[in-house]
């Protein structure tokens, strides 16, 4: 996915039964284990320096880890508004669009390795191409994707693309960069990494958000639609050949959609839903062979979602409109509910640790 920032949110705006909670460790005297687990990126309240925040939920300890960033780093923060984050070699990179700041976290001791500031670029989507030694960024309201140096986060370069780029895919030596211009857009923009330009546009549904390579081998598109229109525009997924750059066929709703796609490996894709909350609905899943969607499979208020391939569990992340604390329920690939677990405002992505 994602869905668009609080902040962009909070613009539009002005103009589930739990089951057993894990045990819930004091972090300050607890050392966070070198175990596998699930990171969880919460994203805080807009406006709330310090409000991005990281926690840990190990399965094997059925436990919970809260702030691993400050535990470990005697209290220093992330920084506002967590929009992204990755897991590569070793290493967590976080992207916050408030601070316009990249930090990069040990993923063994969660210790600050390094950190970059950019300013005036509103950073909201990061996708590491180690073959070409770049970390690509898109910047949300300047319309272009950021090429940063792997290892310096030097900005070497940046390409224009379209309106509030969101979620990108590298497949087959192309970055794909979906812009949604919150539904005013409907391109998905093609960029020849070496070249360092655009090498064509393709054109699908309004608000293209999320982007994700299933099993299929093709790129598959959620595009939000726009709730805030007059009348809304009603949201799509698109199937794009990566190959060819050409839309191979889409699916249509009847309403917006929350703008996140994820893949499972056993054959479906979820998407978000809409509800009377702007922060969260029902998960659709969509069977990658049939293309047949099975509406409301796990219905609720979901902000984020995650699938784990080696369990194809499905971590679905409740931000409770960010009024509190937020919650994150694990779902069997059948829709059976395992467990639910409190994590931190605004829960909203998910990596694993194995």
């Amino acid at each position: 996915m994602k869905y668009p920032s609080v902040a962009v949110l909070s613009l539009f705006l002005l103009f589930a039964g739990c089951m057993k909670n894990p045990s819930e460790p004091d972090s300050a005297n607890s050392s966070l284990p070198a175990a596998a687990g699930v990171y969880v990126l919460n994203e805080g309240n807009f406006g709330d320096v310090a409000g991005a925040r990281l926690s840990l939920y190990v399965p094997s300890a059925d436990t919970v880890y809260r702030s691993i960033v400050e535990a470990a780093n005697r209290g220093a923060h992330l920084g506002s508004t967590g929009d992204d984050f990755t897991l590569f070699r070793g290493k967590i990179y976080v992207l916050m669009s408030g601070s316009e700041r990249l930090v990069i976290i040990s993923a063994t001791d969660h210790h600050i390795l390094q950190d970059a500031f950019y300013p005036g670029s509103t950073p909201h989507s990061l996708l590491i191409d180690s073959m070409r030694n770049a970390i690509y960024v898109t910047r949300l309201y300047k319309n272009s994707v950021l090429i940063v140096n792997l290892q310096t986060l030097q900005v070497a370069d940046s390409v224009a693309v379209g309106q509030n780029p969101q979620d990108m895919a590298l497949v087959n030596g192309k970055l794909f960069v979906c812009n949604s211009g919150y539904g005013a857009d409907n391109s998905v923009t093609v960029i020849n990494p070496d070249a360092r330009s655009v090498v064509t546009t393709i054109r699908v549904g309004a608000g293209p958000s999320g982007v994700v390579l299933a099993s299929d081998g093709k790129l598959w598109v959620a595009c939000a639609g726009n709730a805030f229109g007059t009348p809304s525009i009603p949201g799509g997924v698109y199937r794009i050949n990566p190959a060819t750059n050409t839309v191979v066929d889409s699916i249509a709703f009847v309403e917006p959609l929350g703008g996140t796609v994820v893949a499972s490996t056993d054959g479906y894709v979820y998407v978000i839903g809409s509800s009377a909350s702007y922060f969260g609905g029902p998960i659709h899943r969509i069977s990658i062979t049939s293309q047949t969607v099975m509406m409301n499979f796990v219905p609720g208020t979901y902000y984020g979602a995650g699938v784990d391939d080696a369990t194809g569990d499905l971590y679905l992340a409740d931000a409770k409109a960010f009024a509190a604390s937020g919650e994150v329920s694990i779902y069997t690939r059948t829709g059976m509910l395992k467990k639910t677990f409190v994590a931190e405002r605004g829960p909203s992505l998910f990596q694993f640790k194995r």
